[in-house]
């Protein structure tokens, strides 16, 4: 009998820790697919993402995870560009950078901040094209 219970003890004991596990995990929602909008394309992975905007791009390494809400927060890398040819040998003017932002339903509203600075807010749809106007 003591046998038994024991059995069973570990057996409920591991099917809540699955359902918590589980509970938790639906509870975050890895995004994906283009998102694009005027003056920003965002395109992600379940591994990260890539951003282009008008005069800019960026990366983001991990997997962008919404929470129940729509909002989420990643870091990620901010390379700023310039007009003209880029040089032989020009090392990229990277600096790192938090992406935040909100998803409901196909639109996205992103911001992304860069040192002090605070870039966008982007609205972007999925699906849809980006509208960029690049640097001269």
């Amino acid at each position: 009998m003591r046998y038994l219970r024991s059995v069973l003890a570990v057996g409920l004991a591991t099917v809540c820790a699955c359902t918590m596990g589980g509970a938790l995990s639906s509870e975050e929602t890895v995004l994906g697919g283009a998102w694009g909008g005027v003056h920003a394309g965002l395109t992600l992975t379940p591994e990260g993402g890539a951003i282009s905007y008008d005069c800019a791009h960026g990366s983001i390494g991990a997997p962008v995870r919404r929470d129940r809400t729509g909002r989420f927060e990643v870091a990620g890398v901010h390379v700023r560009e310039h007009g003209g040819p880029v040089r032989e040998g020009e090392v990229p003017d990277s600096v790192p950078a938090r992406y935040l932002g909100q998803v409901n339903g196909d639109r996205m509203v992103l911001r992304v901040l860069v040192g002090g600075d605070t870039l966008g807010p982007f609205a972007l749809q999925r699906g849809v094209a980006p509208q960029l106007f690049r640097c001269l």
